[in-house]
């Protein structure tokens, strides 16, 4: 192949870019102490008392919890979100399913991290892939050029040559899985990223839960509430 793998056109029109209130938080301010203080003295104090997350009417049904996060790698909010994601999937592992959805948000320049990541959930080394795709971009400030850059980067988290070259040429595979994560996005109506779904049922957005440090504390209070999980 010349180029990698040229994507069917698929344009999603969401965006990275905060309101008002998310540029406040958009580098990893939190919420006043002043105002959890206040929180804190209430009776039956829980995250949820100003219930930070939307409701969502989906008959998506799970046989284990899930959280799911849509996200792009050039966003740099969820690149942000990313480290705090990193500690929650350690700590959860093998009790709750965590899946990244991402989108090039209609920037086909960004197709190929698209590729990468879905060549990576096939090689099962995506948890390791995610922060060095990240820190590709974000840190070292590039992408990927060509099919043996993709390569050399899968040899450097372990896979063989021969298995990570298989992964990239298998279009048709990785073209399905983009269509897939596609339509999820547009049944969530998914508008902005980062954004988290938990079991298919609550929504919300880093502004929503209070900051980067309280999106997963917000997780884990409701992946304790009713839903069609299995689990719930």
């Amino acid at each position: 192949m010349k180029n990698l793998i040229v994507l069917c056109s698929i344009l999603l029109i969401v965006a990275c870019q905060p309101s008002a209130e998310e540029n406040q938080l958009s580098e990893g301010e939190t919420v006043p102490a002043s105002t959890v203080e206040k929180s804190s003295n209430k009776k039956n104090f829980s995250l949820l008392v100003d219930q930070p997350y939307d409701v969502i009417e989906s008959a998506q049904t799970c046989d284990q919890p899930i959280v799911i996060e849509f996200f792009a790698y050039q966003c740099p909010h969820c690149y942000t979100l990313q480290k705090q994601a990193d500690i929650w999937k350690k700590k959860n592992q093998g009790k709750v399913k965590f899946k990244a959805v991402p989108t090039h948000l209609g920037h086909q320049e960004f197709s190929s991290f698209l590729i990468v990541h879905q060549a990576a959930e096939k090689l099962g080394v995506i948890d390791d892939a995610m922060p060095k795709i990240f820190a590709r971009l974000h840190e070292e400030k590039r992408g990927f050029a060509s099919q043996d850059e993709v390569v050399e980067f899968f040899v450097s988290l372990g896979v063989a040559n021969e298995a990570a070259r298989s992964a990239i040429q298998d279009g048709k595979a990785i073209q399905s899985e983009i269509d897939k994560n596609f339509e999820m996005l547009t049944s969530y109506k998914i508008a902005a990223v980062p954004t988290i779904l938990v079991n298919y049922k609550y929504q919300f957005s880093v502004t929503k839960a209070g900051g980067y440090d309280r999106v997963f504390k917000v997780v884990d209070e409701t992946l304790k509430l009713p839903s069609n999980c299995n689990a719930n």
